[in-house]
C-alpha cells in the first residue's frame, strides 16, 4: 500500500488519502513533471492471486485505461494515465474538486426532477461520446457522477470499471444498498460483457437514485414512487431486456422535456467598448470536503461578489489600471475601500486581499473572512482546461436554485479579461437553513458576486460574499480585489 509523500515511477507523488473504495486507495496527488494535481487511483489486487492472474488482471486495467485515456469531453473527467510500482497499477486521472452525486443525496436528500434530469443528460452525453469512441464505461453509479466545484458535472472513472465485476475482487465488501453491483445492468451482473445497453440502465439506475434516494429493485418494480416527468425514460432505461431499452436519443430527448431551459445566452456587445454589467446572478456554492473531495454547494464559504472591473495590478496601495475584463459601476462616494495586502499561494497564483482580514485554508480554497464573519472572499484554483465560465456558471445558478428561499439575478454574463475566457455571476439569495459552519443566518438577505477565470492551464474561481445589507460599503473593495488577482 502506498504512503504519503511516496513518487510513483518517478513522476507522481502521493500526497494524502482521499478515501477508501472497493478496489483501493483514491490518493490527491501531483505530477511532478507537469507540475499540476491529480487524482490517483491505487489498485489494490487480491492478495491471494497467482502471478499469472495478477499479471492477467494488471494488463487488462491497463488495456482499459489507455482506451479510456483518448476520450476528451466537457463531462468526462480526463484519465491522464496507466503505471505500476511494486507490483501495483496506479492509474492517474483529472483531480476534480467535487461532491460526488452519491453524497449528494445522502447528505441533502433526492434531488428536484428538474436539477436530476440536468444531471443525467451531462452523464449521457459523456457516455454517448465515448460509446461513438468504442469505449465502454461499465461502471456508470452515483459514486462516479461528479459534481464540480465550477457547476460542471462530470462523469468519472473510464477506465477502471473491472473491480465491479470481476471475480478477483469478489470479497471486497459492498456498501450497502449503494455498492457498485447495485448499478450494474442484470445481464452485467449475471457476468455479460460491457456494452452500450448497459451502461444505459446504469444510468437509469443512477437517475433513480437521484430523484428517490434510493437505487432500483432488480428487477424493477413499480415506478410510481418516482416523478411523473421521469417516468417514461426510468422505464425505458431501466428495461430488464437490453433490445427493450431506448436508445440515447430518446433518453436524451424524454429527459430534456424534464430538464429547465438552457439559460439565456447574454446579449454581446461592440468589442471595443466596455461592458456595463449591471446584476450579478444569485446562488451560493461553498466549498467543503466530502468523502476527500471538495464541494461548491448553497450557503456558504464563499465571498461575496460584487464587482466591476479587473485591471493589471502593480501592488495593492496604487491605483486601479485601465479596466479589461470590464464593469466599472461607480461605488457609493461614501464608502471607503479597505485597505489591502497581498497573499502569494504555493500554486502560483496572487491575490490582493482585505488587512485584518481572517484567512481560512481549505483542502482546495482559500477564504478571507471579516472580523465580524459577515463578509468572505474565497479563491479556488485547479488545474481544469477548457472550461466555458459562463456554461460553468448557467450550470451552478441552476444548482443553487432549489436551496435558496429566495433568488434574484443581478448579472450573469461573459466578460473580455487580460488572462483569458470570463464570466461574471452576482444575485442576491436568502438561504433556507442557517449554517453556522458557513456562517450564514436563517431569514438574512446575501449578496454575492463570483468570476471564473479560464487559462490555458487552470480555472480560477473568485468568490465575495456580504450580508446583502452591508454589500454598498464592501463594493469598491471587491472592484479592487478582483482587478488585483493574477492567476499562476
Amino acid at each position: 500500500m502506498g504512503t504519503a509523500g511516496q513518487l510513483i515511477v518517478g513522476r507522481y507523488r502521493l500526497v494524502r488519502a482521499l478515501g477508501h473504495g472497493r478496489a483501493g486507495l483514491v490518493w490527491e496527488g501531483r505530477d511532478t513533471l507537469l507540475d499540476r494535481p491529480v487524482a490517483i487511483r491505487e489498485i489494490l489486487l487480491p492478495p491471494d492471486l497467482g502471478e499469472t492472474a495478477r499479471l492477467r488482471l494488471v494488463q487488462r486495467i491497463s488495456r482499459d485505461v489507455r482506451q479510456a485515456e483518448r476520450l476528451r469531453h466537457p463531462h468526462i473527467a480526463a484519465v491522464h494515465d496507466v503505471a505500476e510500482e511494486d507490483d501495483t497499477p496506479y492509474v492517474v486521472t483529472e483531480l476534480v474538486p467535487s461532491r460526488s452525486l452519491d453524497g449528494v443525496v445522502s447528505g441533502e436528500g433526492p434531488l428536484p426532477p428538474a436539477d436530476a434530469a440536468r444531471i443525467a443528460r451531462a452523464v449521457l452525453s459523456a457516455l454517448a461520446h465515448a460509446h461513438a469512441d468504442g469505449v465502454r464505461h461499465g461502471d456508470v453509479r452515483p459514486a462516479n457522477v461528479l459534481l464540480a466545484h465550477d457547476g460542471r458535472v462530470l462523469l468519472a472513472d473510464f477506465g477502471v470499471s473491472i473491480p465491479a465485476t470481476d471475480p478477483a475482487f469478489a470479497r471486497a465488501p459492498e456498501t450497502g444498498d449503494r455498492g457498485p453491483r447495485t448499478y450494474l445492468a442484470p445481464e452485467r451482473a449475471a457476468g455479460g460483457p460491457r456494452t452500450v445497453a448497459a451502461d444505459l440502465w446504469s444510468l437509469g439506475a443512477t437517475l433513480h437514485l437521484a430523484v428517490t434516494g434510493r437505487p432500483p429493485s432488480v428487477p424493477p418494480g413499480s415506478l410510481e414512487e418516482t416523478p411523473e416527468e421521469l417516468r417514461a425514460v426510468l422505464t425505458g432505461l431501466l428495461a430488464r431486456e437490453p433490445r427493450r431499452r431506448i436508445d440515447a436519443e430518446t433518453a436524451d430527448r424524454l429527459l430534456a422535456e424534464a430538464g429547465p431551459p438552457a439559460p439565456a445566452r447574454p446579449v454581446r456587445r461592440g468589442s471595443g467598448r466596455r461592458r456595463l454589467l449591471t446584476g450579478l446572478a444569485a446562488g451560493v456554492l461553498v466549498a467543503c470536503a466530502v468523502g476527500g473531495w471538495a464541494v461548491l454547494r448553497p450557503g456558504g464559504d464563499e465571498s461575496r461578489a460584487g464587482t466591476r472591473a479587473v485591471a493589471s495590478p502593480a501592488s495593492p496601495a496604487s491605483p486601479p489600471a485601465a479596466a479589461s475584463a470590464s464593469a466599472a459601476v461607480s461605488p457609493p462616494a461614501s464608502a471607503r475601500r479597505l485597505k489591502l495586502k497581498w497573499h502569494t499561494s504555493d500554486a502560483g497564483w496572487r491575490a490582493g486581499v482585505p488587512r485584518g482580514w481572517t484567512r481560512e485554508e481549505g483542502p482546495y480554497s482559500t477564504s478571507w473572512r471579516s472580523r465580524d464573519s459577515a463578509a468572505a472572499f474565497t479563491v479556488e484554483v485547479t488545474a481544469q482546461r477548457g472550461t466555458d465560465p459562463l456554461a460553468a456558471l448557467g450550470e451552478a445558478e441552476e444548482i443553487l436554485r432549489p436551496s435558496a428561499k429566495t433568488y434574484r439575478r443581478l448579472r450573469l454574463e461573459a466578460v473580455t479579461g487580460e488572462h483569458g475566457p470570463a464570466a461574471d455571476w452576482e444575485f442576491t439569495w436568502t438561504p433556507r437553513k442557517a449554517s453556522a459552519r458557513d456562517h450564514l443566518a436563517k431569514g438574512v438577505e446575501y449578496h454575492q458576486y463570483r468570476r471564473v477565470i479560464s487559462t490555458g492551464t487552470t480555472t480560477s474561481v473568485l468568490t465575495w460574499t456580504t450580508p446583502a445589507a452591508g454589500w454598498d460599503a464592501l463594493e469598491p473593495t471587491l472592484v479592487r480585489v478582483l482587478s488585483l488577482f493574477r492567476p499562476a
